[in-house]
């Protein structure tokens, strides 16, 4: 490692000198936004409909195409942990995302909803969103813009939108470049490869298509000091961090339609596995595939605007856990279980939007889902053949939406909505939705925001009865929530702008599990009320015309009003700073640093704060043949843990130490 540590070192001082020689170079050419070009993107999934930041209904940011570039945002994870008031955690199976303080070692995603282009990615069995690494379907240089839209959307797409929803708008046909070869090298032993190419098909229609396939050997060897003893390789699990898999991406435009079409698969070994499979066993893995096909249709009529969605999804997942027998066999045999969930549902969505003079904007829409599998199986394949669970439970959910945006006056505006969601196997819910803007002169932007959201709890929560592990709950009831926000925003001079934050939140029902009987088998209950309050202030802009530059920092507190306790994995500081500045004509050098406060694990055990920094190197034709990115993470190589919900001696997971990659894009597939 310290090697690639002083060939970036050089790189960068070969950098320095080509910057020297070159100084009147603009960062425009380096694909970098304004600060009024960025006030000015649109966002799509606040309000159902384009918008400003400044005029959306809520707290709102933007990552767009040439941050992602500019900061060598590998994954979606990167990205989102560079937000504020966002951070990460890994169990080295799946990433998972915490906002605000929340974000419980077992919760996985279940109260944010991720979409791509206002296609929900939660999938129906579990109510979960598992990918924010490699395992992502899209590929990062496809993705136009993410949006992160924090508070509570269930007043427009129904359950999991409680704490933010994340809206991931690709690339179309005409914006992407009409070839590209991408090759990525990273000092874990991760190796991708992506081929993506646009073309015109006729007079009206244009398509996108993109492959890639990854491999990742991963770090190793990784160190748990509850295993250490020679029965359990001192504690030491080498090669046990590898995964593979791919990725497909169709996008394809006509007239008023655009079809999408992505299919993807993962198959990882997990270190450390749930429950107390074998330690340092390469039979217990993950393999998950998430695919689905979605249309949409979008046209002006009768002074407004229509717009149809009809999709198919599916979202397959197989688990390999490998036990020891209790006692052993001569012959080393193991308890080989595995879980299989196959979920498979088609919905459709329809929503119009017209003015309607003094009444204001007017928006009604309707949303219907059908699940046509959901199948739930636990079984044993050795020693004997047995089966523990098997259910097939699928779901139909109906939906009705209706949102105003009235004008008060010059300076007030008035956005109310509300939704109601039925299900044939969940209560009925109802989700209103208020936001008060008031836009004086000077600059300022001030929100008064409130929302009420809901989360169903999952199949698997409901009827996962094992028998060995779970005792099922079918009288589980939704988790309901209230949050509170008011925000100031001000655009100070050409250059600057500021925003500042202070929300509030309560949640009740919380859905946890909890040991039951003699034997300690894990049942969901609503058990928790969680209250929590912050606040936030973030900083941008270009000082001088060659420095990007963004700094915030939140303060917040988590508190489980059940038990009095702060909520597990809930840091009460995060701050967050990230710069870019150019290197002569052909290079430009970001950094991306983050500080994350102490925290509490499921067993109450205080996890360390960490302070991280990132370093990413990029160039535009600065050599004849190809392009490159080249990015140091954890460039201190800091030792740091997450808390994780996995097996029970294992309350922390090792992160990741210092890393290099070098992504490699050739001239010729421009």
């Amino acid at each position: 490692m310290g090697r690639v540590t002083v060939w970036f070192g050089a790189i960068l001082c070969l950098a320095v000198s080509l910057s020297a020689q070159d100084q009147d170079f603009p960062a425009k050419n380096l694909d970098s936004l304004s600060l009024e070009e960025l006030m000015q993107v649109k966002v799509q999934g606040a309000a159902l409909h384009p918008q400003t930041l400044r005029d959306a209904p809520a707290s709102v940011t933007i990552i767009t195409a040439e941050e992602i570039s500019k900061y060598g945002y590998r994954t979606l994870g990167e990205a989102l942990a560079s937000v504020r008031g966002f951070y990460l955690n890994d169990n080295r199976t799946y990433e998972s995302l915490g906002v605000r303080g929340f974000g419980a070692p077992d919760d996985y995603d279940s109260h944010v909803l991720v979409m791509i282009n206002g296609h929900s990615m939660t999938d129906n069995i579990f109510g979960y969103m598992l990918f924010l690494g490699n395992d992502f379907p899209l590929d990062m240089n496809l993705i136009k813009q993410i949006e992160i839209i924090r508070g509570p959307s269930s007043a427009l797409y129904g359950t999991n939108g409680m704490f933010a929803t994340i809206n991931i708008v690709t690339k179309t046909p005409d914006q992407a470049d009409p070839a590209s070869l991408t090759t990525t090298f990273d000092s874990f032993g991760e190796k991708t490869g992506q081929i993506a190419a646009a073309s015109t098909i006729g007079k009206n229609a244009q398509v996108l298509v993109s492959g890639s396939v990854y491999n990742n050997s991963g770090e190793s060897p990784l160190y748990f000091p509850e295993f250490n003893s020679p029965q359990t390789n001192y504690g030491e699990a080498i090669d046990m961090n590898g995964e593979r898999g791919y990725h497909l991406f169709s996008n394809l435009t006509w007239r008023n339609w655009t079809i999408l079409a992505l299919f993807s698969g993962n198959d990882k070994i997990q270190p450390v596995s749930w429950g107390p499979t074998i330690f340092n066993d390469r039979g217990t893995q993950n393999y998950a595939t998430r695919n689905f096909v979605d249309a949409a249709y979008a046209r002006d009529i009768w002074r407004g605007t229509l717009r149809w969605r009809t999709y198919y999804d599916e979202q397959r997942y197989l688990g390999r856990f490998d036990y020891p027998l209790d006692p052993p066999t001569p012959l080393d045999a193991v308890e080989d279980n595995r879980e299989l969930m196959n979920g498979k549902w088609i919905g459709s969505e329809l929503t119009y939007r017209t003015d309607l003079g003094g009444l204001g904007a007017v928006t009604a829409g309707v949303d219907a889902k059908f699940d046509i599998r959901a199948i739930l199986t636990d079984f044993d394949v050795t020693p004997a053949p047995a089966t523990f669970l098997s259910i097939d439970r699928p779901d139909r959910n109906f939906a009705f939406l209706l949102q105003d945006e009235r004008k008060l006056s010059r300076n007030w505006t008035l956005d109310l909505g509300a939704r109601y969601d039925k299900s044939m196997l969940m209560r009925d819910f109802i989700s209103p939705r208020l936001a008060l803007i008031y836009q004086p002169r000077g600059g300022w932007t001030y929100k008064f925001l409130y929302g009420r959201s809901f989360r169903n709890p999952s199949l698997f929560q409901l009827f996962d009865g094992d028998g060995h592990s779970a005792i099922a709950n079918p009288a589980l009831r939704p988790e309901s929530g209230d949050q509170f926000e008011v925000d100031a925003e001000r655009k100070i001079g050409k250059r600057w702008s500021f925003l500042a934050a202070a929300y509030g939140y309560q949640l009740y029902n919380y859905i946890d599990g909890f040991p039951t009987g003699s034997l300690g088998l894990i049942q969901y209950r609503n058990e928790g009320t969680l209250r929590a309050g912050g606040v936030e202030a973030e900083v941008s802009g270009k000082p001088t015309a060659w420095l990007d530059f963004t700094a915030s920092y939140a303060i917040q507190r988590t508190q489980n009003l059940g038990d009095g306790g702060v909520l597990e994995n809930s840091p009460e500081h995060l701050g967050k700073l990230h710069f870019a500045v150019p290197l002569g004509r052909k290079l430009q050098l970001s950094s991306g640093m983050q500080y994350t406060g102490a925290v509490v694990s499921l067993a109450q055990q205080r996890v360390s704060p960490v302070c991280l920094a990132d370093f990413t190197l990029i160039s535009r034709k600065l050599l004849r043949n190809f392009d490159f990115t080249l990015g140091v993470r954890n460039a201190f190589n800091r030792s740091y843990s997450d808390p994780v919900a996995l097996n029970p001696m294992v309350d922390t997971m090792p992160q990741p130490g210092r890393s290099v990659f070098v992504e490699l894009i050739p001239h010729r597939a421009r």
